[in-house]
C-alpha cells in the first residue's frame, strides 16, 4: 500500500494598519469611521469633566489640505510630540510615498492644524501647510535613544519582514519537504502499479469506465466515476468523479481531466482507475456543476 505523504504548510499572520482606512458615506449612529477622529468627554479624578480627543485616535489619520476643494490629503499622522505641561507640540506627518512606502516624516508645529467637524463628534483634521513647505522641510529623524512601539513606521518594517520570511519558508518546505515527497510518490505509484497491466484510455469505452473504483495517488479509494464529460469532437475530456460520501449519501462531484487518469486492468479484466492526486485535492476541488464547467471547463477541471 502507498503510504499517506504530508505537506508542511507556513501560514504568515499579516499585519494591517490604521493608516489604510475605507470611509463610510453611510455612517449610522452605532457604526464607528474609522476614518475621522472622535471627540467625547472623559471623567478625570478632578470633580469637573473635560473633552478631549485620544492621541492613538489621531494615528494613521489623514491631513486634509485647508486650501484644496477637494479633500485633497497631505500625509498621514504618524506620531504626536508632548510638552512637559502635557501639551501637544507637533504631530510627525508621513508626506508623499505609496502605501506608506518612499514616504518623508515631516514634523508639523499643532497649532498649524484645526479640527473640522463633521458630524457630532466627529472630526477631520487640516492643515495650511502648502507642498512648497513640506518639500522644503527637513525630514524628522526618530533619535536612536527613543523606543519605538506600534508607529505607523515601524508596522511598515514588520510587514516587510514577514512577507521576505514567508517567501524563503515557502522556498524552504518546497524544496525540503514538497520536491522530496513527489518524488516518493511518484516512486509508490510505479511500485503498486507494477504488476497491473497499463490500459491506453483510448481503447476503453465510455460505458466500462461509468461506476469504474478510482483511486488517488496514495492507494486510497476515493469514489467511482458518474459521468464522462465529451468535447465537441465527441472525445472524452474529462470525467466526473463522486467523491467521499458513503452508500452515495452526500458524494462530492469533482471533474477531472481524461488525461490525467492512469487506467489499469486487473486480474479479472476489471478497470481500475487512479487519479494522480491526494484525497485532500480531490476533496478540496471545486464541485462539478454542469452549467459552471459549460461556461468555463478549464477553471472546474481538476488536472495534474
Amino acid at each position: 500500500m502507498i503510504r499517506t505523504l504530508l505537506a508542511s504548510t507556513a501560514m504568515v499572520a499579516v499585519l494591517s494598519t490604521a493608516a489604510i482606512a475605507e470611509t463610510s458615506k453611510n455612517t449610522s449612529e452605532n457604526e464607528i469611521d474609522n476614518s475621522v477622529l472622535y471627540e467625547f468627554e472623559v471623567t478625570t479624578i478632578a470633580p469637573a469633566a473635560t473633552t478631549g480627543f485620544l492621541a492613538s485616535n489621531m494615528i494613521g489619520k489623514a491631513i486634509k489640505n485647508q486650501q484644496s476643494t477637494d479633500g485633497e490629503e497631505i500625509g498621514d499622522v504618524n506620531d504626536v510630540i508632548l510638552g512637559r505641561d502635557g501639551s501637544v507640540q507637533a504631530v510627525i506627518v508621513g508626506v508623499g510615498g505609496f502605501l506608506g512606502m518612499g514616504e518623508k516624516d515631516v514634523a508639523i508645529e499643532f497649532d498649524r492644524l484645526s479640527f473640522v467637524s463633521e458630524r457630532n463628534g466627529e472630526f477631520h483634521l487640516v492643515s495650511d501647510v502648502t507642498h512648497s513647505e513640506l518639500e522644503a522641510a527637513n525630514a524628522y529623524e526618530r533619535p536612536d535613544y527613543v523606543p519605538q512601539w506600534m508607529t505607523v513606521s515601524v508596522v511598515e518594517t514588520e510587514m516587510n519582514k514577514i512577507s521576505e520570511s514567508a517567501q524563503k519558508t515557502y522556498e524552504t518546505v518546497r524544496e525540503e519537504a514538497i520536491a522530496p515527497a513527489k518524488k516518493r510518490l511518484d516512486a509508490a505509484i510505479a511500485d503498486w502499479t507494477a504488476e497491473k497491466t497499463r490500459v491506453d484510455a483510448e481503447t476503453v469505452s465510455t460505458e466500462a469506465l461509468i461506476d469504474a473504483a478510482v483511486y488517488t495517488s496514495e492507494d486510497d479509494n476515493i469514489g467511482e466515476i458518474s459521468q464522462i464529460l465529451l468535447d465537441e469532437s465527441g472525445k472524452a475530456e474529462a470525467v466526473v468523479i463522486d467523491v467521499g460520501g458513503f452508500l452515495g449519501f452526500n458524494e462530492k462531484p469533482v471533474a477531472v481531466s481524461y488525461d490525467s487518469l492512469m487506467l489499469f486492468e486487473t486480474d479479472n479484466g476489471a478497470i481500475l482507475v487512479v487519479a494522480p492526486f491526494t484525497k485532500e485535492e480531490l476533496e478540496n476541488a471545486r464541485t462539478f456543476e454542469p452549467g459552471d464547467y459549460k461556461a468555463n471547463p478549464e477553471g472546474l477541471t481538476l488536472k495534474s
